[in-house]
């Protein structure tokens, strides 16, 4: 918290794959938005309502690479994939110190982890990789 304001350093995430949970040591950033579907309705009067249908999440996490973490996870998740071996789904939980001292804590549930970038690997700079995501809920925990 910072004069009132939530900043990034009052969130912390806890990622459970099927494999047990994720350790990350250095998540730089994380990103989360509700996807929709939304259809304009049109009766005679013409007075356009609008129908707004929750489809799930989606989101991005960056992250510092300091260990081979999500480069063993994605080969588990490869080989996995190429013996037919069922993927279940994984879950995020976030958790956010309220400014007024409260926690909240919401968790992504039925998460599909994608690696999308293993980072470029560069002489004297830190390697980012990043994870995006869908989920079909977000609940309040």
């Amino acid at each position: 918290m910072l004069g009132g304001f939530n900043t990034g350093k009052d969130v912390s995430l806890d990622i459970n794959t099927p494999n047990g949970p994720m350790r990350i040591s250095k998540i730089m950033s994380f990103d989360s938005k509700p996807k929709t579907t939304s259809t304009e309705i049109t009766p005679l009067n013409g007075q356009t309502d609008e129908l707004l249908v929750p489809k799930g999440w989606s989101g991005t996490f960056e992250v510092e690479r300091t260990d081979a973490t999500l480069d063993k996870w994605w080969a588990q998740f490869e080989s996995d994939y190429y013996n037919g071996v069922a993927q279940p789904p994984a879950t995020i939980t976030e958790t956010i110190q309220e400014v007024d001292g409260s926690t909240s804590t919401f968790r992504y549930t039925n998460v599909i982890l994608k690696l999308e970038g293993a980072g470029k690997k560069e002489g004297d700079k830190t390697i980012r990789q990043s994870v995006t995501f869908t989920a079909r809920r977000r609940l309040m925990v």
